[in-house]
């Protein structure tokens, strides 16, 4: 089976998109901090944004556009915390939870014959227990329980993808990736993760998820 690597089939929104990539990923560098956040948020957001008025003209799946606006949601609060406003990385993990319960519901929808992919999730199951097994010490109690809430969503999600089309669970791989190098860039000293990578390797991950439910 053969996919079109091109989002929607097409050349401009395929640049469009990694050139939106581009910019959110200067939003990560030291040198665009002193830029108000009203800019930088949206900015950081606009890949999602992209993917969901595109999912929305091609009359994609509801709930797949539904969850692209939810990480974009996500993807401006979860920065707003780290400067004044205590309880928006609550609610920004909150929407990336709901995104990825209606990606779930999506790709329960189109199921691949055999389901060839199941045991690629495996790795992904040990890596995440390790990774949880290590930083969970490390954060502050309050946060131990909604953080494991969290990683079982997400693993969860990853093992439904798995039973669906190759590049949904690409993305969707990609997406759990990044988010376990976030916890351990924060929290464990001298990681290697860094905004750069990880949000890097999230948006790839919603790329891919697009192209795998919105290519014809």
């Amino acid at each position: 089976m053969t996919y079109n690597l091109l989002l929607g089939d097409s050349l401009p929104w395929t640049i469009l998109f990694f050139i939106l990539v581009l910019f959110a990923l200067l939003t990560q560098h030291s040198t665009t901090r002193s830029v108000p956040y009203v800019i930088r948020g949206p900015v950081k957001a606009a890949p999602a944004f992209f993917l969901a008025a595109v999912s929305w003209y091609l009359n994609g799946p509801p709930l797949l556009t539904l969850a692209f606006l939810l990480c974009a949601g996500g993807d401006v609060l979860l920065d707003i915390s780290k400067a004044t406003v205590t309880w928006a990385f609550e609610v920004g993990a909150g929407l990336f939870a709901a995104a990825l319960v209606c990606l779930s519901l999506v790709y329960l929808n189109k199921p691949l014959d055999g389901q060839p992919l199941v045991l690629l999730s495996l790795p992904n199951i040990v890596l995440t227990l390790f990774v949880c097994l290590w930083v969970l010490p490390k954060l502050r109690p309050s946060l131990r329980i909604p953080a494991v809430i969290y990683l079982v969503v997400l693993l969860a999600s990853n093992v439904i993808a798995s039973t669906s089309v190759v590049p949904a669970f690409l993305g969707s791989t990609l997406w759990l990736m990044s988010d376990l190098a976030i916890g351990l860039g924060r929290n464990i000293p001298g990681s290697p993760a860094n905004g750069l990578t990880n949000l890097g390797l999230y948006d790839l991950g919603l790329y891919f998820i697009a192209i795998g439910y919105l290519n014809s």
